[in-house]
């Protein structure tokens, strides 16, 4: 009779995965196969959409093209004028306006807001100053300036050792 083989070895043996493991694993799969059906639905939603804004945009540019304008008749005097003073309204001086008014800003006053209403021809500005004799000196300069006639003061207020104030004018076009 032989002897029984000693056994050296140490290390323990893995125990084999248990019922749960291989639940919990069945169940991971499960949900993955879950999450690729639906990527896979969404896509060939985003796909069958995608095509359906193709064909819009062709039969789009087929119409586009199928449509013929009317031959235009020529623009009377008494319509053309209208349009024309607005557009002569709107296209003031912009650069002489901000020019004048920061030239007059000068030293010491702060322009806060500008106002400009191309169509009624008119400016409205929000300015501070250190003193009286700076906000009316920038006063008597903005009179004084190109852009701007009947400018008048509108409202003022001291507010920490400055005065606030605003102005209004109207905007000369030349």
């Amino acid at each position: 009779m032989s002897p029984q083989p000693i056994a050296l070895d140490f290390a323990r043996r893995r125990r084999w995965p248990g019922l749960l493991g291989w639940v919990l694993l069945a169940l991971g799969l499960g949900m993955a196969a879950l999450e690729v059906n639906d990527f896979l639905s969404r896509r060939a939603d985003l796909y069958e959409r995608e095509q359906i804004v193709e064909r819009l945009r062709h039969q789009l540019q087929r119409e586009r093209r199928h449509v013929v304008s009317a031959p235009e008749a020529p623009v009377r005097a008494e319509e053309a004028s209208p349009a024309l003073k607005l557009a002569a309204q709107l296209g003031r001086d912009w650069p002489a306006l901000f020019a004048s008014v920061d030239a007059a800003a000068g030293d010491g006053v702060a322009v806060l807001a500008l106002t400009p209403d191309a169509l009624r021809g008119t400016v409205s500005l929000s300015a501070e100053a250190p003193s009286l004799d700076g906000m009316f000196d920038f006063l008597g300069r903005l009179e004084a300036a190109d852009a701007l006639a009947a400018v008048e003061l509108v409202s003022y207020e001291h507010e920490g050792g400055r005065f606030v104030f605003n102005l209004n004018g109207q905007w000369v076009s030349r």
